[in-house]
């Protein structure tokens, strides 16, 4: 497959991550479907959040339900240090809680740029051992045996993982150990998130701990009944009060009180967020580096 990516079609890179890239269509933005995962087996040399796509082709395929392209030929239009606001990485779609179990809609975020807003990390989390299938802080492990896996064709360990399943306030330690997802959740709303990206942020230590707003990309695996994950790609995209996250700003924004520079008002929640032109950019490159990307 080959995407067209002539005008008017207007490609953007929103993440660069260690096994491909995440772009997003500007064009048509309301009917949703207009993301994308090029998979490109290892970090693409000389891309950054930012990026034009001016061209871009390869392979269609699904890997347990997440649509990636494959073998990804592209060339890019780069920006440089200093051009920051004309980065065009569109605001992230923010998921109201009642949505996540829309999979219809959920599927038109797949692979954009999304938003969750007043998740909390589990209370029931932690690498102790869950006795008589009841989690609690600091004991969310269905690996009852120790062979470092949750074996569900054993009644006691397939137990404990669907009572863990059950519990909104819980998420199973080895899941998290061997993928860095855990889950949060809103009420009975639950989603996973993967926070690696926030290095100083260690969801263990802060049970309970309700998050401001977490942005990232969203996967899907259809493997489990907890098919949709949001990566934050770096600490800006995570915003608590524990210090290994991003503070907001201390300002009750709204339509005639602004947020400071490189925030905007997420009118929601009256609370000012890293704005997407500065999230996670690192503008790197020069102008007299001419290094324009191509694949």
């Amino acid at each position: 497959m080959q995407a067209n990516t002539t005008e008017p079609q207007h490609l953007v890179v929103t993440r660069v991550s260690r096994d491909g890239f995440y772009v997003t269509d500007l064009d048509d933005q309301g009917n949703g479907f207009n993301h994308l995962f090029a998979f490109n087996f290892s970090t693409p040399a000389g891309m950054q959040v930012c990026d034009k796509v001016t061209y871009l082709a390869g392979t269609l395929s699904e890997f347990f339900g997440f649509t990636e392209l494959n073998f990804p030929s592209y060339r890019l239009e780069p920006l440089y240090v200093g051009q920051e606001d004309l980065c065009e990485v569109p605001e992230p779609a923010v998921i109201a809680p009642t949505m996540i179990t829309n999979d219809a809609e959920m599927e038109k975020l797949e692979s954009g740029l999304v938003r969750v807003e007043g998740f909390a990390v589990p209370a029931h989390f932690g690498p102790g051992l869950v006795v008589n299938n009841v989690p609690k802080e600091n004991a969310s492990n269905c690996d009852l045996n120790g062979d470092g896996k949750v074996d569900f064709q054993n009644d006691a360990e397939g137990g404990c993982s669907n009572a863990c399943d059950a519990d909104p306030d819980c998420s199973e330690w080895t899941s998290y150990v061997s993928r860095g997802n855990y889950k949060v959740h809103q009420g009975t709303s639950v989603i996973q998130i993967q926070t690696d990206g926030a290095s100083l942020f260690n969801p263990t230590q802060v049970p309970g701990l309700v998050l401001t707003s977490v942005t990232g990309t969203m996967r899907n695996f259809s493997g489990g009944n907890l098919n949709w994950t949001i990566e934050a790609r770096c600490t800006d995209d995570l915003v608590c009060s524990d210090p290994g996250c991003t503070q907001a700003p201390d300002v009750a924004c709204s339509d005639t009180t602004p947020c400071p520079a490189h925030y905007v008002c997420d009118k929601g929640i009256s609370t000012c967020l890293p704005d997407s032109k500065h999230a996670c950019v690192e503008l790197v490159r020069t102008i007299d580096d001419n290094d324009e990307g191509s694949n």
